[in-house]
């Protein structure tokens, strides 16, 4: 079975993605399980530490059963039977625990909330928020902290016009599918596009990629980070999506610095792949 990660530290933020994941869940026919991490403590001498482990663990646990109770609720008064929900907590770094879920559960996604517009919630995941987007074993989506509808309408995809980006269309088409969503291609450019370029490349997208509602947008514009937020705030957008690509080649659009700089001032629901990665949905 398909599983949605949800990262928590029990925030009104960590709710909010909890509710946005539980409807993505019933829609990709996923269970749904609530992961909180433990922060190390600090090295110590005496003998207190597996005590207050211990607590923490507990009270961990008492938090993500409420949790979990509330979604399903929330299930029970929609009259939907609804997805599995379950629970785990781990002694760590949030990174090493989504990606040892991830790689157990056969995990498809993992969500996390975010304060505002795109500030990451830093009590969830500290310092290893832009670790866990370098690193992560399946697609991350960040979810700003307000309250969305159930139902996602539309979807933007940032693409260079790369090949890869092919098999990461058909990915997204799989997420869309069950919303009967549109698929934006959004290329930016500091130029006009080259028509020939865009064309070679949106037949090939009409060859391999079994969708029928995708469209092509073209964003001229000198300032990359400026287009790709413009377009997130003026495009009717639901969902945006990109490759996260780490290493930095002449031409290549959307690297870590442009997705850091979107995560920032976002304020839809950023869908992030990495590099090479084409799950199904």
């Amino acid at each position: 079975m398909k599983t949605i990660l949800v990262t928590t530290d029990f925030s009104a933020p960590s709710q909010t993605a909890g509710n946005f994941a539980l409807s993505l869940a019933n829609a990709l026919k996923a269970d749904l399980t609530l992961c909180h991490a433990i922060k190390m403590l600090a090295a110590s001498s005496d003998q207190t530490l597996p005590n207050e482990y211990k607590m923490l663990r507990d009270s961990a646990i008492e938090q993500l059963e409420f949790q979990a109770l509330d979604l399903r609720l929330d299930e029970q008064e929609s009259c939907n039977p609804g997805p599995r929900i379950d629970y785990y907590t781990a002694l760590g770094s949030v990174t090493d625990m989504v990606n040892d879920l991830a790689h157990d559960r056969k995990a498809i996604l993992v969500v996390m909330g975010m304060f505002g517009a795109g500030m990451v919630n830093r009590m969830l995941l500290g310092s290893n928020s832009q670790d866990l987007i370098n690193s992560a074993k399946c697609p991350v989506l960040l979810i700003p902290f307000k309250k969305f509808p159930e139902l996602v309408n539309k979807i933007a995809f940032a693409s260079d016009l790369n090949k890869g980006d092919i098999e990461l269309i058909n990915s997204i088409a799989s997420f869309a599918r069950p919303f009967d969503a549109e698929i934006l291609i959004i290329h930016i450019s500091k130029t006009k596009a080259d028509q020939e370029m865009v064309d070679r490349f949106l037949n090939e997208v009409t060859n391999k990629v079994n969708y029928a509602k995708i469209y092509y947008k073209h964003i001229e514009d000198t300032d990359i980070s400026r287009g790709l937020n413009w377009i997130a705030k003026n495009g009717f957008i639901d969902i945006f999506a990109m490759v996260h690509r780490k290493m930095i080649f002449p031409g290549n659009l959307f690297n870590s610095s442009q997705t850091q700089k979107l995560s920032r001032n976002i304020e839809i629901p950023l869908l992030v792949f990495q590099e090479n990665q084409y799950p199904i949905f």
